[in-house]
Order: structure tokens, then sequence, then C-alpha cells
């Protein structure tokens, strides 16, 4: 075999295309012909290299090691050229088929020891798990009924797959696809694989957004028999890396993971009270949380139409506006939020709570004072972690907050340090602002010099003083107010109900953390937005595993079933066999995967797995004259 090159022109266009070819001469009965192996596409090789890149090929193929290049571009373009080659072989050959059918025991050939290679490892077994529950959410069929080809529905399963297994960008997911992992052994190989081509597949996918969430929705129903009654909303931003200035949404804002050189992104999200998603929107980085309920709730009711009333939406403060929740009560919503304020209580009710909840292994409490009125239930709550964290946080910002008051007073007398009156005004203000919850507490005054009188622009202070003042509110530590109009719950059945909005917040961790949501390095609009629906894709996914999992008594987090399967991998086995005629050696290219280990088989086991990725699959296409 040989490599030549070739130069081909579209119809209609002046510009030459040039590729290298490999070809080997064979017999006909028309005489020597050209037969073409492989098209090697577009490879920056020199003309003088094209032998060795061919021997390279034709001795990772046979396993002649006298062929091999001892250039490392030489040998790794031989390498994929020879995967290329194994995959097309492949594809219709299986070690079932490769076996005599009439043999049923043991198959028995003279193996050259010394020429055994394994090859090639990939990862099988996180993609497997995936794969199936790909499979059984029936997205492809979503897919190609909103008009997506089916040439891409390997690159779509691919983009989401690697957010699970392997998160990061799409430059990542397609690298961890071409080099590491055997997802495309599962899916099928797509005509393209390119960069580009994945970029393209995310933004198909991002087009049919509301109908794979509303297909996602219904599936996820009817899979676990969700009850869907509630219905928990939240947000989160996460940060762009650049300027991203071609990107409307890309805003500055109060960053929640203290990335304040960043632009940002908003994801509202609604799941139910199992956990899983509903509906997610995208936002501009700086959306006021308040204005976002009444689309996301149309959009829901826009693709779920059974879930437009008698449902009970449950928020946070944020949210929780006069305007948003008088919206859920013209639209017959039941909710129950964080009330903005006390609600009219005052410190002494403080003393009239009841203990409604109590955990001695926790060393939890939970007290109640309820108060209703017009067809509403006010409950303010104090829980022992958030008492012991509210007054960790204000003790915190009282002992700063002193500090640096004694540090001002000293440079009264100092030379050097700030004595005008006006500026340590100022200076003090934005210290209240700095520390809100200690500047509750005290007052603070600045006393000018007797002379400050006459010169009112060169004012000195003469001294700083502070003084604690009684502060009720303080009674008020761990304390917050929860509003319904469920006014039939009991005082924990409401709590309990709330405390339900952490799934959302766990929804956003691993959305950060295990799905590659932050950081976004797109700088247009709509890349953005398909790298941020790619992850709640994913996000899907990982909860009807971990769902799953749970239903047989597996707590595990997704990042641990990771781990544990990791190890079950994909890979290649090379040898050479001589037939007994002696005259030849044939060197057979053996595809299995490895035995799953008793803990991953376990979990293939508790999510309905056979335990068995892909069949074997057995090459012996390439042969050469035994050499004694």
């Amino acid at each position: 075999m040989y490599i030549k090159k070739v130069s081909k022109r579209n119809k209609g266009s002046r510009k030459q295309y040039e590729y290298l070819h490999l070809v080997e001469n064979i017999r006909t009965d028309k005489g020597p012909r050209q037969r073409l192996i492989l098209n090697l596409g577009t490879l920056n090789v020199p003309e003088e290299q094209y032998k060795e890149l061919a021997n390279c090929i034709e001795g990772q193929l046979t396993g002649q090691r006298y062929l091999f290049s001892l250039n490392p571009a030489i040998e790794g373009l031989a390498k994929k050229a020879v995967k290329r080659l194994i995959e097309k072989q492949s594809q219709d050959t299986s070690f079932a088929e490769n076996m005599d059918s009439s043999e049923t025991g043991p198959v028995f050939r003279n193996v050259d020891v010394d020429s055994m290679e394994a090859n090639d490892p990939r990862s099988i077994g996180p993609e497997y798990v995936c794969h199936s529950l790909w499979k059984e959410l029936k997205m492809n069929e979503a897919l190609i009924a909103n008009g997506v080809s089916p040439n891409t529905l390997p690159l779509i399963e691919a983009l989401v797959v690697g957010r699970l297994v392997e998160p990061d960008s799409e430059l990542h997911t397609w690298l961890w696809a071409e080099n590491r992992s055997a997802i495309f052994e599962l899916t099928g190989k797509p005509v393209r694989y390119s960069l580009n081509s994945f970029y393209r597949a995310a933004d198909i996918v991002f087009k049919c957004k509301d109908a794979l969430e509303a297909h996602l929705s219904r599936q996820e129903k009817e899979l676990f028999m969700l009850p869907e009654r509630m219905c928990f909303l939240d947000l989160t931003n996460t940060y762009l890396e650049g300027q991203a200035s071609a990107n409307p949404k890309a805003k500055r804002a109060r960053s929640k993971e203290k990335r304040s050189d960043c632009k940002l992104l908003t994801l509202a999200l609604i799941i139910d009270e199992q956990g899983f998603p509903k509906y997610s929107h995208l936002y501009a980085g700086n959306q006021s949380e308040g204005k976002t309920l009444p689309e996301m709730i149309q959009s829901l009711i826009g693709i779920r139409p059974d879930l437009a009333q008698h449902r009970t939406i449950i928020m946070d403060a944020g949210i929780a506006t006069e305007e948003n929740i008088q919206y859920l009560k013209d639209n017959q919503f039941h909710y129950i939020v964080v009330n903005r304020g006390k609600a009219d209580f005052t410190p002494d009710d403080t003393e009239q709570m009841q203990v409604v909840h109590h955990d001695d292994n926790r060393q939890f409490q939970l007290e109640v004072a309820r108060r209703e009125e017009e067809g509403e239930a006010f409950l303010l709550c104090r829980s022992t972690g958030r008492e012991q964290k509210d007054r960790s946080i204000r003790t915190r910002q009282e002992d700063l907050f002193i500090e640096r008051l004694e540090y001002y007073k000293s440079g009264l007398g100092k030379k050097g340090r700030t004595k005008d009156y006006v500026k340590l005004i100022e200076m003090i203000g934005r210290l209240r602002e700095k520390y809100p919850r200690a500047s509750k507490l005290y007052g603070v005054t600045v006393i000018p010099g007797k002379d400050g009188t006459e010169k009112k622009n060169n004012v000195k202070a003469r001294d700083i003083i502070w003084e604690k003042r009684n502060a009720d509110y303080l009674k008020f530590d761990g304390c917050y107010v929860l509003r319904t109009d469920l006014v039939g719950m009991t005082d924990q059945e409401i709590w309990k109900t709330y405390m339900m909005l952490t799934r959302v917040e766990n929804a956003f961790r691993c959305l950060k953390s295990s799905l590659g949501l932050r950081p976004v390095f797109h700088q247009i609009e709509w890349r953005s937005d398909a790298h941020m629906f790619i992850s709640v894709l994913a996000y899907h996914l990982l909860h009807v595993i971990e769902q799953k999992l749970r239903s047989h008594g597996d707590h595990r987090s997704w990042d641990t079933i990771l781990d544990i399967l990791s190890t079950h991998q994909r890979l290649t086995i090379q040898y050479d066999v001589q037939e007994q005629d002696q005259e030849k050696t044939i060197r057979y290219h053996l595809n299995l995967c490895s035995n799953p280990e008793p803990e991953q088989k376990m979990i293939y086991h508790n999510l309905g797995l056979s335990g068995i990725p892909l069949v074997c699959c057995l090459i012996n296409d390439w042969s050469y004259s035994f050499l004694p």
C-alpha cells in the first residue's frame, strides 16, 4: 500500500482541494488496478514522508514492527488511520460471525505470544449506563420527530453524555469522544465528527429546547409515576470567560461564585417534588429575580398544559414579591414562599414559639409561631442551625466593624492618617454598608474640633464615639417567615414542603460541579445558550440514574458511580496467528470489553442492564507472508 495525492474541484467552483488517499495495487480481469483503502483527508505531511506513513500504517495493521516509524507525528497519524480502518471493518463483523457455527467448544489456534498487544483502551462503563437511559427516555425518537437528521443523533448524544462523564466545553467533549471514549461504538459512528460538527449539533439541539423538555417531562412522569403536585422555582448564575461582547445576555451583576470580574448569565429552573426538571429558561446576567415568575409559569404551561392549575409553587424571598403572589392567586396556584420582612411579628412573638420538630441525632430543633389572616398563614420559624449561622455572621461582622472604628479613632492622633471630618463620615458610611448586621447594633458619632465652624472645608475630627444600642431584634436571630395559602396544612407540613426547595439548590450544585455548566467560553449568545441547555439535558439523565439507584437502596451520588464505572474499559487486543499451511501469518484485531467488577455488576443490575455493553468484534483481514 502507498499514499497518493488527489486533487478535486467542486462543480461550479474554481477552488481546488487536495486529499491524501491510502491505496493498494490489485489484479483484476482487466489488468492491474488501484483500490482505495482509506481517504486520509487533508494531512500536513511532506511528500517525502508519504512512504514512511504508508509503511507505518501497514506495520501497525500487520504487526510488522520493522515498518514502524520513529517519528512520533507519523506514528500518531498512522494510529488514527488504523483506528478508522478497524472501525470500518468492524461495522459488520463480530466474533460470533467469525466462528464456525458448528463449533460448540473452544477454538484453538497457533498464536505468537510475543506478538500480543493491548491497545486503544477506552471508557465504556459510564457511557453504557448513559446510553441505555438515553434509549429508555426515547431521546432519538423525540429528536427525529422534531426534524433532526439521524446522522446528527450520535453527536447530540455524545455532547450530553460527555457532559456527564467528562464535564467541560464542547472542545473538550470532542477530544474526549475522539480519543478516550467508546461512545461512538454505542451510538454508531457519525458521518462527520469534526469540532464544527459538534458546535452545529449543539445549535440544533437548542432549537428543539421546548419540545425536548416537554418530552422528557412526560417520559419521566410515566417512568416513575410522578405526582407533580408541586413546582419549585429558583435562579442561579454562572460566569463567562472573555468579554462576550457579542452576547447581549452577558451582563455584570452579583456573582454567586464570587466572580465579580466576569460577565454573567442567569439560569432559571423549575423542578417537581422529586427533583425532576420541568422547565428551564436563560436570562441576562443582571436579571431581577422578582420579574421571572410569570414568564416561567406561562412557558411551563405552554409545554405542559396539564400543569396549568391547582399546583403548589414554592420559592424563596427573592422571587416572592407582592405582585408575584397576586399573580399566583389570580391563576389559581397555591404557594409556599419566604415572606419579605417579618410580617408584623414582634420580638415578643419569639418567646411564644412552640417546638414542632426535634431531632436528637442531628441536634436540630424547629420552633414556630403561627398567625392567620385573610386566608393566609404566616409562620415565624426559628431553627437551631440557622440561629447559629446568623449569630456567627453577626458576631464576625461586629468584630470587624469595631476593629475598623478603633483603627479610625487611633489615627486621629497620628501623622499621615485621616483626620478630616467629612472624609471620616464617608468612611464610616462605607463601613456601615459593608457590615450591615453590625451597623444596626451601634450608634457612631464623629465629634468635630472646636475650630471646625470657622473653616467648613477644613474641619478636623476630634474624637469618634460609638455605643451599643438596645437591640430587641437580636431575638430574630435564626428566624424567617413562611407565607402560604394552604391554611389546612400543619406547621410541620408547611416547613417540610418548603425545605424541599433545597432540591433546586442541589440541582444547581450538580449543574455547576458535575455537569460543566461553568465557566462558559462561548462569546456569542446562541452558543452560550446551547452550552447551558446541554448541561440541563445531562442533569435529566443524571437524576434518572440516581432515582433508579435510590429505588434499590443505593443512595450514592453520580460522582461516586462515575468513579466506580470508570475502570470498565473497551480495548483492542492484537496478536499474530499462524495458519496450518505454515505459509502466512494473519494479524488479528479483537475489540472487547473488560469483565465488569462485582460492584459494577451490582450497579448494572440495579439499573436493569445486562452488564455487556458491546459484543466482541474480531478483524482478521490483514495478512503477510510468514517470515522464518
